[in-house]
């Protein structure tokens, strides 16, 4: 069954589906299978994709998170979720470990996807680096799927405090064999994997893939930047918005189409101002990744924040992804 629902300024369609079942992959993870009411095929969907989930909180209002399908993208017959229950987070893991009981009927988007593998082959010798940390190791499942059947080189290393840690490790062992690289650190990250040396290491022209925490995602995209990696080899999926930086400020958006000014304050983003004055702006997935929000700036210095704008976009300053970046400097004029 499908349905029609507004987020946002998104429309968006979405497909009732059922909990088939559910399983504890660790003390803090566990999978959810989905499959339609009917027992029909689901739409098919690339490795690395997500589908985003309408849920209620506590306080009864809608919720909207998204979670990658970390099963077989060859298999219609049921999707798979793997949700980390965060104590400390904004009610979206809680709701789902709390009510997505076997039976439970649940709407989820079709599938999205801002994290592909790289569209063309490697050339000889070069390799897919999957690099996952903690729950991060949802969407590389699906890649693991994919890059079994491509005949490609391909390496999977998983990053975790201890293996009771350590989602889907079992079946990792067995669908990657010698390719999956454990490094389990006890929780000092020093002890953890030496991402620049693993990036030091990659044959040229190989294309790095990871999903983790900040920190483990800023330390990838880093050194592989430093290492003279093209932009298009590095691929990354953050799970949350990006942190404020110390010293931002409050700031006035003015749109240039309706003349309307709105403040932006010190802790929020501009996407989130307008949202707040019911403006309706396009987004998706508010961490600067997919580039949706990104709109023409008429005036202002812009800090960049996002990881999708080319070099060349960010030096004309005509562009921003409203959801992450701020302006340096004064006000901001957006052609909006």
């Amino acid at each position: 069954m499908r349905s029609i629902a507004t987020w946002g300024s998104e429309i968006m369609e979405t497909i009732e589906l059922v909990v088939a079942g559910t399983c504890d992959e660790t003390p803090r993870v566990r999978s959810f299978v989905l499959r339609r009411l009917d027992g029909s095929s689901l739409p098919s969907f690339e490795a690395g994709a997500h589908v985003d989930v309408t849920l209620t909180g506590d306080d009864g209002q809608a919720l909207q998170r998204s979670y990658s399908l970390c099963g077989d993208p060859d298999a219609r017959d049921s999707w798979r979720l793997g949700v980390l229950r965060e104590s400390a987070g904004r009610g979206g893991s809680i709701a789902v470990h709390n009510t997505w009981l076997p039976g439970t009927h649940v709407r989820v988007s079709a599938p999205k996807n801002h994290f592909p593998l790289a569209a063309s082959s490697l050339p000889a010798g070069a390799q897919h680096v999957l690099i996952a940390g903690g729950i991060g190791i949802t969407p590389l499942m699906a890649m693991v799927h994919a890059l079994r059947k491509s005949g490609e080189e391909w390496a999977l290393h998983y990053c975790a405090r201890s293996r009771d840690d350590a989602a889907f490790v079992g079946e990792l062992e067995h669908l990657a064999g010698q390719r999956l690289h454990l490094h389990l650190d006890g929780g000092n990250p020093a002890r953890g994997l030496d991402v620049r040396a693993l990036i030091s290491a990659a044959p040229p022209g190989s294309h790095v893939y990871v999903c983790g925490p900040r920190g483990l995602n800023e330390a990838v995209i880093a050194s592989a930047a430093s290492a003279g990696w093209a932009r298009e080899h590095i691929h990354h999926e953050f799970f949350s918005t990006a942190p404020l930086a110390v010293g931002d400020r409050a700031f006035t958006v003015r749109l240039q189409a309706s003349g309307r000014c709105v403040a932006v304050a010190a802790d929020e983003s501009v996407l989130d101002a307008l949202l707040r004055e019911d403006l309706e702006p396009l987004y998706d997935c508010k961490r600067g990744e997919c580039g949706l929000c990104a709109v023409p700036v008429v005036s202002g210095e812009v800090d960049h924040r996002d990881y999708v704008l080319s070099d060349a976009d960010r030096t004309s300053g005509r562009q921003m992804c409203i959801c992450v970046s701020r302006v340096r400097s004064g006000d901001l004029i957006l052609d909006l």
